[in-house]
């Protein structure tokens, strides 16, 4: 449900091009090395090492590991998206839209390391804002190609897409995190697609 966003660092004020460039390789290698990890394993010292930098480089730009962390897997996250923009657009029916988009979005690996991810934010007042300000973005872009889809087929939203996008992300994630907890059944139990009130 989204086309594209930069994920800005935390010390981006002032930023010099040698500061970004650093910053855009330590955030690289760190989403790469989220591919097979749980964000909890992930070191600084494993991130310094892939990125060619040293550990404060880190805790200079990003603040502290948790906030890199949830910075990787938004990175992570947002490249799946371009899934459910492929699957949605192969979509005929509104039904077939909302239910290819459900299957999508629980089945990305992404989905479960960024409800990790989001985790971390629990105890950190400045990471709770950041991943307020990304899940904003997300809902807003979401929004945007939720307009743009329903304007091409000539659905119509009841709720209005806002709320869709919305509504659509908080089910997905708290799916997936019933999962993770070891509640019983899956995912897959949980009836997304009902979340998005898309008809036509």
């Amino acid at each position: 449900m989204l086309h594209k966003s930069s994920c800005t660092t935390y010390n981006s004020t002032m930023a010099t091009p040698r500061g970004t460039a650093t910053r855009a390789r330590i955030l690289q290698a760190a989403a790469e090395l989220l591919a097979d990890r749980n964000p909890r394993s992930l070191t600084v010292s494993e991130v310094a090492r892939a990125a060619g930098v040293y550990p404060n480089q880190i805790t200079h730009h990003f603040g502290s590991k948790d906030r890199l962390v949830v910075d990787a897997a938004f990175v992570r996250f947002l490249r799946d998206t371009t899934r459910l923009q492929s699957a949605g657009r192969r979509a005929t029916t509104s039904a077939g839209f909302r239910d290819v988009l459900a299957r999508t979005a629980l089945a990305m690996p992404s989905t479960s390391l960024l409800v990790t991810a989001l985790g971390l934010a629990q105890d950190d007042d400045v990471l709770r804002d950041r991943t307020s300000t990304l899940l904003a973005v997300l809902f807003r872009q979401s929004e945007r190609w939720l307009e743009r889809v329903v304007a091409d087929h000539g659905w119509t939203s009841e709720r209005g897409v806002a709320r869709d996008a919305r509504t659509f992300w908080s089910a997905v994630f708290g799916a997936v995190l019933f999962a993770t907890a070891g509640a019983v059944g899956g995912p897959s139990d949980v009836d997304v697609a009902a979340t998005v009130s898309i008809t036509g």
